[in-house]
């Protein structure tokens, strides 16, 4: 009996020691050191090449100097051990730029040899996800890349936001009745699939707008509920809500529905237009 007890009471333990090890510690990155042979002369390469500001060496120790990334991270140089460091470009310490064209024209005009992945000169590598990336060295031998994340993700946002005010001017073209400026929103080709569950395209878009400016219950107003867009390099997914009143001559809501629009965006020479779309009640 003693036994089982004793077993039992490891098996918990056991299972305690678990629970804490995936809870109790959370490991971030804090820094990156290197091991330098002038650290005045790496200092100086980090703050002219790369723009790092220089802060507090709170070590306080003589021979050691650092720098900080634009996330808060931090780059320590020290020179005070004096082994001997071979790497080779597989260890690199990879900074996204914002503006990347104009960091590589940056270390171009500073004389500074790059590189792509495979050691070709000269030359900015292209990743299979489209990222592009610059392979150099500095004084100590040590590689960096630089890449396009950040502008990818800058791109990105601005994309969203261009949708985004595409849907908005949307709005505003059905409650101006401007069938004109809505119908260049749209691609010859579109389909969908609207609230009536009758599947349309093109030739009868405005065919729920014709029955909109019909109802003369009063006066409409519209209010749009931002919720997702998904970027798929030229074609765009939103998602938002809309929600449609219309109210008397004494401002009381008369009428109102609330739905939920789909709307696929496809980049084309003619700009941004709406591919297909779904509409349904809330």
């Amino acid at each position: 009996m003693k036994k089982i007890n004793l077993s039992l009471i490891v098996i918990l333990f056991s299972t305690l020691l678990q629970a804490q090890d995936s809870t109790a510690f959370k490991a971030a990155f804090d820094h990156l050191a290197l091991s330098v042979k002038d650290v005045n002369r790496s200092a100086e390469f980090y703050k002219t090449v790369l723009l790092l500001p220089e802060i507090t060496n709170r070590s306080k120790i003589e021979g050691i100097r650092w720098v900080t990334l634009s996330d808060g991270r931090e780059l320590h140089l020290i020179s005070v051990i004096k082994e001997n460091v071979s790497t080779n470009k597989a260890v690199h310490m990879g900074l996204s730029m914002l503006h990347f064209d104009d960091f590589v024209k940056r270390i171009i005009a500073l004389k500074i040899p790059f590189s792509d992945w495979t050691g070709k000169a000269n030359t900015v590598n292209i990743r299979a996800d489209g990222i592009k990336q610059v392979y150099f060295q500095d004084p100590d031998g040590y590689w960096i890349e630089v890449n396009s994340v950040n502008d990818a993700a800058a791109n990105m946002e601005q994309i969203k936001n261009e949708i985004w005010q595409l849907e908005e001017n949307y709005w505003k073209y059905v409650k101006g009745k401007d069938l004109e400026a809505y119908l260049t929103l749209w691609d010859e080709n579109f389909i969908g699939y609207p609230g009536n569950n009758i599947i349309t395209n093109k030739d009868h878009i405005t065919d729920w707008l014709t029955e909109l400016y019909k109802d003369k219950t009063g006066a409409y107003n519209y209010e749009l509920t931002r919720k997702a867009e998904n970027v798929f390099d030229d074609i765009v997914i939103a998602l938002y809500d809309v929600t449609q009143t219309w109210t008397n001559e004494k401002g009381m809501v008369v009428k109102r529905t609330n739905s939920k629009i789909t709307h696929t965006w496809k980049k084309t020479g003619k700009g941004w237009l709406i591919i297909g779309g779904m509409g349904a009640s809330k």
